[in-house]
């Protein structure tokens, strides 16, 4: 018997090592008494007694009292893997509830609702967080209603200092221009920002920005905007802005 191959799948059943090492030494016995069990595994008596309680609770050996003297023995093995099984089979049930519910939170969006001029800066100061490309619809106008050319400047000063790599779809208004002429001027050196020009029949006052697993929808007139955290509605949103961007 390869007493080193049963030990291990026992201790993979969840047997501490000694415990394991009491069942073996019961096997090759009709029955055994603490002295006995302590004499043939080498482990101290007291400590004996410990794994003896381990294995009783978990259904491994019986205790056969005869007279006054206690004996222990070791239950059928194979009555001990059915046991095992009906457990782990219990257990594989549990586990599938508990992946079920964290795939539900895994994948549930995150969504999370801004109001104000302060607050809308906190979706661009996250972007600057992230090392991520990140893909944009902009409408100018919309945008110049509550902020200013400095505004834009120090923005877009700030998005060139990060180096992160922009693909801009601009709807064209009458701050487009000036848009370009500000973006050109803080890109001199930056190779990072591309940007295309999207047909004078598309019109929007929403910026959208995707990026990470992040989609935002900035309504720039009302100063509010949604930030929606979810892979798949992400990538989503990159696929339709790559379709756009190929098909310009």
């Amino acid at each position: 018997m390869d007493d080193s191959s049963i030990l291990k799948a026992l201790e993979e059943m969840g047997l501490p090592e000694k415990a394991a090492v009491i069942y073996v030494t019961l096997l090759g016995k009709q029955k055994m008494t603490v002295s006995e069990i302590s004499r043939d595994s080498k482990i101290k008596r007291a400590t004996c007694y410990e794994y003896l309680d381990i294995l009783l609770n978990k259904d491994f050996i019986s205790r056969i009292p005869v007279g006054k003297r206690m004996f222990y023995a070791a239950l059928e093995p194979r009555r001990i893997l059915s046991d095992f099984k009906k457990k782990t089979s219990h257990l594989e049930q549990k586990v599938s509830e508990m992946s079920a519910v964290h795939e539900a939170a895994v994948h549930k969006p995150r969504i999370v609702f801004y109001q104000g001029k302060r607050e809308l800066r906190n979706i661009y100061t996250d972007i600057f967080q992230t090392v991520t490309d990140v893909y944009s619809i902009f409408p100018p106008a919309s945008f110049f209603s509550n902020f200013t050319l400095e505004d834009y400047d120090d923005w877009d000063k700030e998005i060139t200092s990060y180096a992160l790599k922009s693909r801009d779809l601009f709807i064209v208004d009458k701050y487009y221009k000036k848009i370009k002429e500000i973006r050109d001027k803080n890109s001199i050196a930056a190779k990072n920002k591309l940007d295309k020009k999207l047909p004078p029949s598309f019109q929007s006052n929403v910026d959208v920005l995707i990026y990470a697993d992040k989609v935002a929808l900035i309504s720039l007139r009302d100063l509010s905007a949604i930030v929606i955290e979810n892979k798949d509605i992400a990538d989503l949103f990159r696929n339709m802005h790559s379709f756009m961007w190929k098909s310009l």
